[in-house]
C-alpha cells in the first residue's frame, strides 16, 4: 500500500452489517440487478432508478431485488460503493504501474499522471454525475465519494513529489495540490455537466486532456507540454 494512502472503504454490505451474496448463483443475481441499477442510473439519473425497471432489465422479481436492498437508498448506495470501488481499484492499478517507472524523466511521468487521472475518472462518468448530485443530500454518498476523491490526491501527488526536486516552484507539496484540484476538478464538471453544457465552449475531450497535461508542465516544471512528434500542440 502507498504511504498515506487510506485503505480501501468498506463495501455497502460491510457497512450496513449484511453480508454480502455467498452462492455463486445469488452472487450472479446481485451482479445482474447492479449493472442493471447502473445502467438506468446513467440514462436517467436518480428519477429513472425505479425498482421495476431495474428488476425487469435484471431479469429477476422486484422481490429479489429488495430481498437485497431496502430500497431505492439502499440501491444507489451499493451501485456508488460497486462503481467508486472499481474507480478506487483501477487508480492504484494505473498509479502503481507509475512508480514503478523509476527512470521515466518528470516531464513524462506528469503527463502520464494527468492521463490516468483523467481517464479512471471519465470511464464511469456517466453513473458518476447522477450519484455526485445525489451526494448533495446525502452525507453517506458524499462521505464515500470523498475518500476517492482522497485516495485519488494521495496517489497523484505522492508520486510527483517524489520528484520534488525537479520541480520549479518554491512550494512544492502545495504547488502539486492545486495541480491535481485544477485536473480534477475540471474532470468532475464535465462530469457533472458533459462537454456541451460544461461550459460556454464545447472542448473536445482529447483537446481538453492536452490543455490540462500543458497547464501542469507549465506549473510545475516551467515548461511547455511537446506531443510525441515534437510539437506543442497549439
Amino acid at each position: 500500500m502507498v504511504k498515506g494512502v487510506a485503505p480501501r472503504a468498506r463495501t455497502t454490505m460491510e457497512r450496513s452489517g449484511r453480508r454480502p451474496a455467498q452462492q455463486k448463483r445469488s452472487r450472479i443475481t446481485e451482479r445482474k440487478i447492479l449493472t442493471a441499477a447502473r445502467l438506468a442510473l446513467a440514462e436517467d439519473g436518480w428519477e429513472g432508478l425505479a425498482v421495476a425497471r431495474v428488476a425487469a432489465a435484471a431479469r429477476v422479481s422486484v422481490g429479489s431485488v429488495y430481498e437485497r436492498f431496502a430500497d431505492k437508498v439502499g440501491l444507489v448506495h451499493a451501485v456508488q460503493h460497486d462503481v467508486l470501488d472499481e474507480v478506487d481499484a483501477d487508480l492504484r492499478e494505473a498509479f502503481a504501474r507509475l512508480r514503478e517507472r523509476t527512470r521515466t524523466p518528470s516531464a513524462e511521468l506528469v503527463t502520464e499522471a494527468v492521463h490516468a487521472l483523467v481517464l479512471q475518472v471519465a470511464r464511469h462518468g456517466a453513473v458518476m454525475g447522477p450519484l455526485i448530485l445525489r451526494a448533495a443530500a446525502d452525507p453517506s454518498l458524499r462521505e464515500r465519494g470523498n475518500a476517492t476523491s482522497a485516495l485519488a490526491e494521495e496517489l497523484f501527488t505522492s508520486l510527483i513529489l517524489d520528484r520534488a526536486g525537479e520541480l520549479a516552484c518554491s512550494r512544492p507539496g502545495t504547488a502539486v495540490a492545486v495541480a491535481f484540484r485544477a485536473v480534477f476538478s475540471t474532470v468532475m464538471w464535465q462530469v457533472l455537466f458533459g462537454p456541451v453544457a460544461a461550459g460556454r465552449h464545447s472542448i473536445p475531450e482529447d483537446q481538453q486532456l492536452h490543455e490540462l497535461i500543458t497547464l501542469c508542465h507549465a506549473y510545475l516544471l516551467g515548461t511547455g507540454y511537446r506531443n510525441v512528434t515534437g510539437q506543442d500542440g497549439s
